[in-house]
């Protein structure tokens, strides 16, 4: 079997569906056994009975409605396996896994980085995915000034050496798309789904790649892709109003969506040219991270517009990675249960 082949018997197992409670508990029961992972966003931790499988809170709030679950399901059984704080569920093509790491006073955000992703790489090693296709970064203050530097500044620092000594590997068919975001409070939560076959890792031709940013945006860079493309799914990485490495219209909210539009329009594009249609696809889903709740209605009625026949969108109050930022999108395209 080919590598494009196997790509796309690795993928046909991969679905998602979001909603919120009352969705989930539909899915739960539905999928019972199938599930990879569940995100959960939300001002108050939602209860879940059965935890059989990873389950991770995002301390945000919901803006508009309540709170709003992220469930990664597979077509086939899945085994779940703990490893300390890092639970794991895998399918024959992927593994889904999670972990909250408390910040206790004597560990900064750069070691619990660290700390973090190298157990998402042994892990992936020792189960046989070796290609991280998406991660999720989410710990609260990314803003404020850490031990000696801002807080997201901090942990690229730690993500950063975890992906350098796992080079050969977590480099390995390009580097992930991601996101990361503040949160009301809480630890650092980590999640991530890796593959037994490589996607292809897209970027903006308007933008620099987040690993080559300069050194003014701090001692070490970001490391993701602005996208990720396995078979048919699609993994748009936070998307926010950057030109080249620069932030653009800083305090017109406005503008910033016309520009953050723009980028995802780019990103799009560069997955046209294997052959993805996201405006013909079916499975649209936005995340949508907002600093101010007043300007939801506004960026609401912006991104309906631009993408109407989405299957579903969340927004949510959240500070984001760079202080002069109002707006944030991530975007997933992959089929439903």
């Amino acid at each position: 079997m080919n590598q494009t082949a196997m790509m796309k018997k690795s993928v046909d197992s991969l679905r998602l569906s979001c909603g919120t409670r009352q969705h989930f508990e539909r899915v739960l029961v539905a999928c019972a056994g199938r599930i990879l992972g569940v995100l959960a966003f939300g001002s108050v931790e939602p209860q879940c009975s059965n935890r059989q499988f990873p389950f991770l809170w995002v301390q945000q709030s919901v803006l508009g409605g309540e709170t709003w679950f992220e469930v990664w399901v597979s077509t086939q059984r899945v085994t779940v396996s703990p490893v300390g704080s890092l639970v794991c569920a895998q399918d024959d093509g992927f593994i889904f896994g999670g972990l909250v790491l408390a910040e206790d006073g004597r560990d900064n955000l750069e070691f619990l980085a660290h700390q973090g992703y190298s157990a998402i790489f042994d892990k992936m090693d020792r189960e046989g995915y070796p290609y991280l296709l998406r991660v999720w970064n989410y710990f609260p203050g990314i803003n404020d000034t850490g031990r000696e530097l801002e807080r997201y500044r901090e942990f690229n620092v730690g993500r950063h050496e975890a992906f350098s000594h796992k080079i050969d590997r977590a480099f390995e068919g390009g580097v992930p798309a991601a996101c990361a975001l503040g949160t009301e409070d809480g630890g650092l939560v980590l999640g991530f789904l890796a593959s037994r076959v490589p996607g292809i890792s897209l970027e903006n031709p308007r933008q620099t790649r987040a690993y080559d940013y300069p050194e003014n945006f701090g001692p070490k860079s970001p490391v993701f892709s602005r996208g990720m493309l396995v078979g048919n799914a699609l993994f748009i990485s936070g998307t926010a109003s950057i030109l080249g490495s620069e932030t653009v219209y800083p305090g017109d909210m406005a503008r910033q969506v016309d520009e953050m539009l723009i980028n995802l329009r780019a990103v799009i594009k560069q997955a046209a040219t294997y052959g993805f249609d996201a405006y013909g696809a079916e499975g649209g889903c936005f995340n949508v991270y907002l600093r101010y709740a007043e300007d939801y209605p506004m960026v609401r009625d912006k991104l309906s517009a631009e993408f109407p026949a989405a299957d579903c969108r969340v927004y949510l109050q959240a500070d984001i990675c760079r202080a002069d930022l109002l707006v944030e999108v991530e975007a997933f395209w992959i089929e439903g249960i």
